[in-house]
Parts: C-alpha cells; structure tokens; sequence
C-alpha cells in the first residue's frame, strides 16, 4: 500500500487522504514491528528489522517503513534517540519530489514527536540532550521549506496560480515543524532567543520566498509565547526589513502589534519596565514604508491604526507616541494630494486612528496636536460620525470641562454636529441627516454642556460665553435644542452666584456679579424668540421665577415683561396662545418679589390676554385660572388678595361659558370645580349661594347632554365633583349649607 504514495497524479487534497489511510496502516505495522521485538530469539530484533526494511525496492515505501520501524527502534531504547533520528533525517533525502518529500518528512515529525530526548523526557541523556533534540526538528523543518518552496517552480508558467493555491493548501505541514518546537519543554527563552529564533529565521530569509516569509513569519507570531516575543522583538523586526519585496510585512508587523498589544493589556505586570516597544515598531515600521515605494495609501494607513491601538493600550500616558503617529498619518494625506487624494478604502483607517485613542484618553485628546488637523482630511459625514463618537466617550467618561481652552477646543472637534458645514449640503440644498439621528446628536451635544464647569463663578461664566460663541453658529435648527440648556446651566451658575454674595466673605469676594449672569440669560433666550417664541416664552417664565428667588423685582418683572411681548407679537396660533397663558398664569401665582403696583400690572395683563382668546372655551378657562392670580399665599402668609376680583373673573368665566354652545356644561362644572377651590380657601365673595346657584344650573342642562364619550366624561367628572362636596361635609360646616339635588 505504500507503493501507492509513489504517485505525482493526485492534487493535495488526494494525496493527504491516501497518506492518511496509508499511514493508519502503518500504525499497526509499528505494533506488529514492536510484538516481533518483544519475541526474542523467536521472532526478528528490532535491529534486523531495521536493517532489512532498507532491502525494500522503492524508496518512497522503504523510507515509510524505514521511519516507522525507527520509531520502535528508538522506543526499544537499544540504541541512542538521536543517531536514529538524525539517520532518518539524512536518509529522507533521498526522496526530493516536493509534495512526496513533504509529506514523508511530516510523516517523521509525528512519529517522532514523543520520542524526542526533550527535557524531562524518557529518552533524554541516553537519547540525547534537548539541543539534539531541537536540532533534529531544525534541520527537519529547514528540509521541509526547501520542498514546500522547491513546488513554486516546477511546472509551466500557465500553472503558477494553480501551483500557489496548492503550496498553501499544504502549509501547514511546514508550520507544524514550529509548533512542535514551541511545544518543547526544553525550548525556554534563552534557547529560543540563542538557537530556534536565529536559525528560523535565516531559514525564513534565504528562502526568498513571498509566501513561505508571510507565512513562516506569521507562524513565528502565533505559535511562541508572548513573553519570548518581548524578548526578541528588535531580531524579528530586523528581519522584517530583510524580506523579500512583495511580502505583506505591513501585515506581519500588524500582527504582531496586536498581540503584543493584548497581551500586554492582559499582563501589564509581565512586560519588562525599560522595554520601549512602540520606538521600535514605529522605527521598523517607517523603514517598511521608506523601503517599499509601491506601497499603498491605505497600507500605510492600515499600520498607523495598530500603531495607535498599541499606543493606546500599552503607553496611554506617552501621548507623543499617539500624536506623532497622527503626524504622520497627516503628512502622508498631504502629500497625496489633501482631502482630494484621500482613497476611498482609506476613509475607514482615518476613522479608526481618530476614535481609538478616545477610549484610553478621554478629554487628553485635546493634548494631540495633530488631532484636529487630522479630520480635515474627511467629508461631512465621516467627520460627523468622529464628532459624535468624541461626543459619546467623553459623555461616558464624564470628565469636566473647566478651562476655556478645553471648551473651545472640544467644541471646535464636534463643530459638524453643533454648526452646519460648507459641505454638507445635498444637491437638494438639503443637508440629509435623518431627523431622529439630528436629535441624537443634539441631545449628546447638550450632554456635553453640563460637563462645563469651574469652583469660580467668574471662570463659569467665561466657560458659558465660549460655549455660546460656538453654539450661536449653530443655525436655526440647532440653537431649539443647545440654547436651553446653555440657559438652564447659567440660572443655575446665577444661583450660586448669588449665593455666594450673600455670605460677604471678605477674603474671597465675588468675582462676577449675578444680575451680569442674569443678563446673559436674557440675550440667550431674546435669541431664541423670532424663532422659537414658544420655547422661549418657557425660558423667559422660568428665569422670571430664578431672579424672583433671588428677590431681584426687576429682572424679574422684565423676564416676564418679554414673556408678554412674545405672547403679543410671536404666538399666533390660538392653541399655543391658551398654553402661554395657562404658563404665564401658574408662574406668575408662584411668584412673590413683586409690589403690588407691578404685580397688579402683571396679572391684569394675563387677564386681558385671558379674554381676547379666540375660542370661548379657552377664554372661558382661562379667565377662570386668572381667578388664582387675586387670591395668592396662604393664611398664615397672604399673598396678593382682592375677593371682588376673584369673584368678577369666576361670573365672567361663568358668562362666557353661557355663550358657549356645545361645551356648556363641561365648562360650568369645570367653573363649579373653580369655585370650590375658593370657598375652601375662604375666600368671603365665594359663598354658597353661587354654589347652589350653579350646581341647580348644571342638574338644569345635564338631560341635555348625549351619549357620547366626551358628554360621558362630564357626568363622571360632576359626579366626582358631589362626591367631594359629600366628603368635605363630613369634616366641615360650612359645606353642610351646601344642598344639591341628584340626579
């Protein structure tokens, strides 16, 4: 059956089968072999075996045979491992045919891979020592190469593709010489830095083979500890340097980076603390891309980008290393012709070296010289997406903005996602980003904004202006969603301000005055007005009711000043203008700074605009809210309390409502509800004859109402209504004169 493996006719794939199915009998020959020795006088020796299967006619099954009697040769232990080895060794020379030569020496290297006289090993002294034994692989695997190399040229040029693809589909049969010398015991670090490396790697060199040097080289990488790589780092990359011309050293140098980069992220403790990698990939680096004038744009790109991520995870405090890296990444775009040489298949690597280092740096980045020079090289979109992966890592770090530098700074790198670009219009003058990612965006944008901040209130403010410049060129669409919390932030910084200035510390007096922050806040939200008048009527309220906490009347009276101007001149639709109102009045019951002079000024004007309202309905409601306004604080504090007023804007609600065909009832419940709040406020106009005056109203108009959902709300909500009065009766007097009918 050996025989067999004479034969050139079969592809790789073939002759591995038949190689396997030939040398699954000779496994059982080893054991016939092995039982004839045990025999003594009565069978053959393990010598004579020995010396007749050499006898055999054609070398192919004589060398086969040959190989598997020496296994249980050296297993006998009747003569030294390593003269039986080293005499296979020699002998499968004899066979020179590449593909049959290699699967003959890869035939030797399994049988023999527990017979080695490895250290620790049975067969080791007598056998041998651990250099015979790495010797013997060594001059096994160099045989192999040859071969492997040896089946590039055999055959018509025609055939140089199919010839390749063959070569690899048999590498591992090469590789596996190198696993089993990283899988000796004997083989520690000095034997490898001293012995394997150097005579793997000339091997490697003089080879002169593309795809045996990518290959082997790669091989090297994976199969030998990391902690050996470290050691002998500058010999493999030396050699790098050394390959052939077409190799992918680019792609062994990467490789190699990674692992070293994981392993060294893994075990920090294990790397030697004066071993500086990153100066020896970058230098070796350079050499590949000085050496190679062929190489591509985004070969170089592609090696700068494992230089970063070996940067970033093993010396994220050697900030030059990362921004030299970024350097040259630059210089070589800008000798490529700029943004407009930029490669396509080169867009993803600029990415990639702008976005790793944020994980391990943070905020740091704004430390990289080289950083922001970088993203000019992208279009819109890609520069986009870098802004918001900036935006997402220092969101999630968390760390505070405090100089203006910084603010500036981070704000320049996310302009694409706070400011519209030159570029980024569409030929539909549209700049195309999908609405809900726009609202991503700004949302993370204002994220950022509550990371500004400073002890000093003087140094805030600083920070908020800076944040204001950029964020006012933001366009139309943007400012809705950056404005207001630039405003919120800065009531909030007026409110410590203050504070501040109320203790009168003289050893550290304030620096920044709170009506100057105050003011800031009235020109953020007068920007938004012509607008967003909606939102900024909201604002104005909200800082009317900031400075009226901090007993500042006027500024106060002036927020909600423009809050009426707004009202007047910007809101126009009829629903938003009962929605102001209904602000206006709730903020304005909740405030308590003013005179009675300018606080009557101020809630006469919300009713007026209550009446002028379009609908009835809504004049109606609110008119009846604008009650409220003349009967504010409690009874322990009053407030602003005029009894005819309430009950002058309570009938008046009670008019309109008259007038209101189809809402009619739902309005005087609404309005019945109203007058219960007074009466159990005390307020003397309300007394329980408008009480029964209108509830006897309501039983009157009730039959009139159909069937429908809404007419069924009502019922429930006048039901409710009785009910309380019922309850109230039980704990209060004067809710017993009250006397309803049912209906």
């Amino acid at each position: 059956m050996t025989g067999e493996l004479r034969t050139s006719n079969l592809s790789p794939k073939n002759y591995y089968e038949l190689y396997m199915d030939v040398t699954n009998e000779l496994r059982e020959m080893e054991l016939f072999f092995e039982d004839e020795d045990s025999k003594g006088d009565a069978g053959h020796s393990i010598e004579e075996l020995y010396e007749n299967v050499q006898h055999a006619g054609n070398i192919i099954p004589r060398l086969y045979l040959l190989v598997t009697v020496g296994s249980v040769y050296v297993k006998s232990k009747k003569a030294p491992a390593k003269d039986i080895l080293f005499d296979l060794v020699e002998l499968s020379r004899g066979v020179q045919h590449p593909m049959r030569g290699l699967f003959l020496r890869y035939y030797l290297l399994q049988i023999s891979r527990d017979k080695l006289p490895d250290a620790g090993s049975e067969y080791e002294g007598f056998g041998g020592t651990v250099k015979d034994a790495i010797e013997f692989v060594l001059q096994n695997f160099g045989e192999m190469n040859k071969l492997w190399v040896r089946m590039q040229h055999q055959g018509a040029v025609r055939d140089r593709q199919r010839r390749e693809k063959e070569r690899r589909n048999l590498r591992q049969l090469v590789g596996t010489s190198l696993v089993r010398l990283s899988q000796m015991d004997g083989v520690d670090l000095d034997t490898y830095k001293e012995v394997v490396l150097p005579r793997v790697l000339e091997q490697i060199v003089n080879c002169k083979d593309v795809i045996a040097q990518e290959y082997l080289m790669d091989s090297v990488i994976q199969v030998f500890p990391d902690d050996y790589h470290l050691a002998t780092l500058e010999t493999f990359l030396g050699t790098c340097s050394q390959l052939q011309s077409k190799v992918n050293v680019k792609q062994i140098i990467i490789s190699l980076m990674d692992r070293l980069a994981d392993y060294a992220k893994q075990s920090p403790q294990n790397v030697p603390s004066g071993l500086e990698m990153f100066p020896l990939f970058h230098q070796y680096s350079s050499k590949v891309i000085q050496s190679n004038q062929h190489i591509s744009q985004e070969d170089v790109l592609q090696l700068q980008v494992s230089l970063i991520k070996f940067a970033s995870s093993v010396y994220p405090d050697r900030l030059e290393y990362i921004d030299n890296t970024l350097g040259f990444a630059a210089q070589v775009l800008e000798k490529a012709g700029g943004k407009a040489g930029v490669e396509p298949g080169c867009v993803k690597y600029i990415r990639q070296l702008l976005t790793m280092p944020l994980e391990s740096l943070g905020l740091r980045i704004l430390k990289l010289t080289n950083y922001g020079g970088l993203m000019t090289y992208l279009e819109y979109y890609d520069r986009k997406n870098v802004s918001v992966k900036i935006l997402e890592a220092v969101v999630f770090i968390g760390e505070k903005l405090d100089s203006v530098d910084k603010v500036d700074q981070i704000f320049q790198y996310i302009s694409p996602v706070i400011k519209d670009q030159e570029d980024a219009k569409s030929a539909d003058g549209d700049d195309g980003d999908d609405d809900f990612e726009f609202q991503q965006e700004q949302h993370l944008s204002a994220q950022l904004f509550h990371q500004i901040y400073h002890d000093e209130p003087a140094v805030q403010v600083q920070l908020y202006a800076t944040a204001r410049q950029h964020y006012g060129r933001g366009g139309v669409r943007r400012i809705q969603h950056s404005l207001p919390p630039l405003v919120f932030g800065s009531l909030a910084l007026a409110a410590r301000a203050h504070e501040k200035e109320q203790k009168r510390d003289e050893d550290d007096p304030p620096k920044v005055k709170t009506k100057k922050i105050l003011g800031f806040v009235h020109e953020i939200i007068s920007a938004l007005a012509q607008h967003y008048p909606e939102l900024a009527l909201r604002l104005f309220l909200q800082a009317a009711a900031a400075a009226d906490a901090m007993q500042y009347e006027d500024i106060a009276y002036e927020f909600l000043s423009q809050a009426f101007v707004v009202y007047e001149e910007e809101i126009s639709d009829s629903k938003a203008q009962f929605a102001a109102i209904v602000l206006i009045v709730a903020t304005l019951q909740t405030l308590g700074c003013f005179s009675e002079d300018n606080y009557d000024t101020l809630i006469t004007k919300a009713t007026q605009h209550s009446a002028k309202l379009l609908k009835k309905p809504d004049q109606c409601r609110a008119i009846a809210q604008c009650a409220s306004l003349f009967w504010t604080g409690t009874d322990e504090e009053p407030g602003h309390r005029d009894e005819k007023r309430v009950l002058q804007c309570l009938q008046r609600a009670l008019t309109i409502a008259n007038g209101a065909i189809g809402h009619q009832v739902h309005l005087f419940v609404e309005i019945l509800n109203r007058y219960l709040y007074f009466f159990d406020r005390d307020c003397p106009s309300i007394t329980v004859k408008y009480l029964k005056g209108l509830i006897a109203l309501i039983q009157e108009h009730m039959p009139n109402l159909d069937n429908s959902d809404v007419s069924e709300m009502v019922r429930i909500h006048y039901r409710n209504t009785i009910t309380h009065i019922q309850v109230k009766q039980a704990v209060s007097e004067k809710y017993l004169a009250i006397t309803e009918d049912e209906e």
